[in-house]
């Protein structure tokens, strides 16, 4: 199957303009794991509203190729990158590439949002302990009987 020299083209410079947005979001997502960790929320916004914006643009890029890769009649994504290999190694190359930095920018983000979420949970059940809503499992009633009901006395009652 031969394919359009055009279409490399063009995919070739998306992955061109994603190539270097990828390694500002590898280098964001550190940043935001660095921020996660050592509670700066301030700098957390600054580092989600830069995010939101890489990705925006790189979901565009994606949006471009795909509409490339359509109008050549090029569904399969596999089969697309197996005749850039033998049609136009360079853009295999950059293909491959850019997978990989954001098969490692998929892991970051899923490790952010580990630790946000433990953030949270942390919160929530300090949170928690301060209203007087202690999610205990099992609590003894004065018979010796497992009570799942929380007594809901605050802090300053205990």
């Amino acid at each position: 199957m031969a394919t359009s020299p055009q279409l490399w083209s063009e995919l070739l410079a998306t992955f061109h303009k994603d190539l270097p947005l990828t390694t500002q979001l590898h280098k964001l997502l550190l940043q935001e794991r660095s921020a996660l960790e050592n509670r700066d929320y301030d700098n957390i916004k600054t580092l989600l509203a830069d995010k939101n914006s890489l990705v925006k643009n790189l979901k565009q890029h994606a949006h471009t190729r795909m509409h490339a890769l359509q109008a050549a009649g090029l569904a399969d994504e596999t089969a697309t990158l197996n005749a850039a290999e033998q049609e136009s190694p360079i853009v295999a190359k950059a293909w491959r590439q850019l997978a990989q930095q954001w098969d490692e920018c998929q892991h970051l983000n899923a490790v952010n949002e580990r630790i946000l979420q433990r953030t949270r949970l942390v919160v929530n059940q300090t949170l928690d302990l301060l209203r007087g809503a202690n999610q205990q499992n099992r609590l003894y009633d004065p018979k010796g009987m497992a009570n799942n009901n929380s007594s809901g006395r605050s802090i300053t009652s205990a």
